[in-house]
């Protein structure tokens, strides 16, 4: 974990808390569209980027330097805004009609539908390409023209580079900080819409017999995200695949050295359709 060396927190093992580690659960996730796909691997990149930013070290200024131009490399799709727009605007006209429903919290989906109006109306109020400041930055555009290649980044190769590093752990937090914040305009609306999507489906418990479960899909639903939940003291990892009539899950059991195998036994696990 980094931290400023004044307020370094006492370090822990997962001995300390055996109870959380083994109850804990473990989710995997399988989009079933490329615009959920994408939503998903920013809001990695965004947890990715703001983990590291704080670190104190030259390596945790790196980390997140280089986490920012697999965002700024997402973002340059042209279609990009126009497309989280398009979703923003789905996700309201799927959630409005719940309002005449009853036994829905009204209060509540009133709250998640002015989000989305307001995160809509931030958005549309951008007039210049996503990211456009950061990709205008000399040293950042530098360094993702090398991001393609292997130890690409290292000091001999970009030595403007080398000498940002070379600032206090503050102003390389400050400038790294400062750059995040534009992009905020992104993160908050892929948090927004990726919680409301899977909030629309509870986890339920289902058996998988030698390991394998299989479901067919309707295909008049509009199925975004497939989800599995499994403790995290299991063995194995779970597998999904999914098509347009049906999708599987297949509970596999790494084995050093060699390919994983299936298991064996039944699994129990919770899984999760979700759909709007």
């Amino acid at each position: 974990m980094a931290c400023s060396n004044a307020d370094s927190p006492a370090q822990f093992t997962f001995a300390d808390y055996p109870s959380i580690v083994m109850t804990e659960p473990v989710i995997y996730e399988q989009p079933l569209n490329e615009r959920m796909r994408t939503y998903i691997r920013l809001e990695h990149l965004f947890k990715q980027a703001l983990y590291t930013l704080r670190g104190y070290s030259v390596w945790d200024s790196r980390a997140t330097f280089t986490t920012l131009v697999d965002i700024i490399d997402i973002l340059t799709r042209s279609d990009f805004k126009a497309d989280m727009l398009k979703e923003l605007e789905r996700q309201q006209n799927a959630l409005a009609p719940l309002m005449t429903r009853q036994g829905v919290d009204h209060e509540h989906l009133s709250q998640v539908l002015n989000e989305l109006r307001k995160t809509q109306e931030s958005l549309h109020g951008v007039s210049s390409p996503l990211g456009q400041g950061i990709r205008e930055d000399d040293l950042f555009s530098t360094l993702r023209q090398r991001h393609t290649v292997a130890g690409g980044d290292c000091a001999m190769d970009l030595p403007a580079y080398h000498l940002w590093l070379q600032q206090s752990p503050e102003q390389r937090i400050d400038a790294l900080e400062l750059w995040l914040k534009s992009l905020e305009i992104v993160n908050q609306p892929i948090t927004l819409m990726l919680s409301i999507v899977r909030a629309s489906a509870d986890l339920r418990t289902q058996l998988a017999p030698q390991g394998f479960y299989q479901q067919t899909v309707d295909t008049a639903i509009p199925l975004q995200i497939i989800r599995v939940s499994i403790t995290k003291s299991s063995s194995y990892f779970a597998e999904i695949s999914a098509g347009k009539h049906r999708f599987t899950v297949r509970f596999m059991k790494p084995h050093p050295g060699r390919r994983p195998v299936q298991v064996e036994d039944t699994v129990e696990f919770q899984l999760g359709c979700c759909a709007l």
